[in-house]
């Protein structure tokens, strides 16, 4: 692979997360109503999950934390659309598994999950360090860290998932892409954040009936931190 082909694909993955952050910002700026309604949270991170973002939640005073997304159902329905459409890109991403949602000071934090076609095939290689750190997991899972343009760290993962009805090299070409963003917890670690990930893609690579039968792992590799 060239160079240039390293920028492109790169650029596509900034591209990709851009759109991701800007579709949830315009989402949430819709109604930011608290709501008790059913949510994708316990399906995306599970109990422990959920626990562990209300244990580390940095707001003073405590306090139930706003909840909000989509359940794997409506997930489903909404990737398979987009492969159906030609797949992510990089303005699809429209699957909001959870938002978890606080104000500290006049300030939000929140805590999100999303999940969609990949406009990256599962084979891309970072230029530099500030392009991000790839962990192969297996070969069918890869992780990615990066820090977006406010410093945010990009927790990102891909697995190969193929879809009923699509072309036989979907799953390298579009594969499965998740990403969370943590602006609400404090004192956890990169491999807190990619346990409760991975625990999401194989909720999504469940819910989607990837053919190939992904391998995704209940926790990192031991060499992450």
């Amino acid at each position: 692979m060239t160079g240039g082909r390293r920028l492109t694909r790169v650029s596509a993955f900034t591209l990709a997360v851009a759109a991701l952050v800007l579709t949830a910002t315009s989402c949430s700026a819709e109604d930011d109503t608290p709501t008790s309604a059913a949510d994708g949270c316990e399906e995306a991170l599970g109990g422990s999950g959920i626990e562990w973002v209300e244990s580390h939640a940095d707001v003073a005073g405590g306090g139930e934390l706003d909840r909000g997304g989509v359940d794997l159902k409506e997930a489903r329905a909404q990737h398979y659309k987009q492969m159906e459409s030609g797949g992510s890109d990089g303005f699809h991403w429209s699957s909001e598994l959870c938002t978890m949602t606080a104000f500290d000071a006049g300030k939000k934090k929140e805590l999100r999950v999303e999940f969609g076609p990949s406009s990256l095939p599962f084979d891309f290689q970072t230029k530099s360090a500030e392009d991000g750190i790839v962990t192969p997991v297996n070969s069918d899972v890869k992780l990615h860290r990066v820090d977006d343009s406010k410093g945010v760290v990009q927790y990102g993962v891909y697995v190969k998932c193929k879809i009923p009805g699509t072309s036989p090299r979907q799953e390298t070409e579009t594969p499965l892409a998740g990403v969370m963003t943590d602006t609400l917890t404090s004192g956890t670690s990169v491999r807190d954040h990619m346990k409760y990930l991975l625990h999401s893609a194989r909720a999504m690579a469940d819910v989607l009936d990837c053919q190939n039968e992904p391998k995704v792992p209940a926790k990192p590799p031991a060499g992450l931190q």
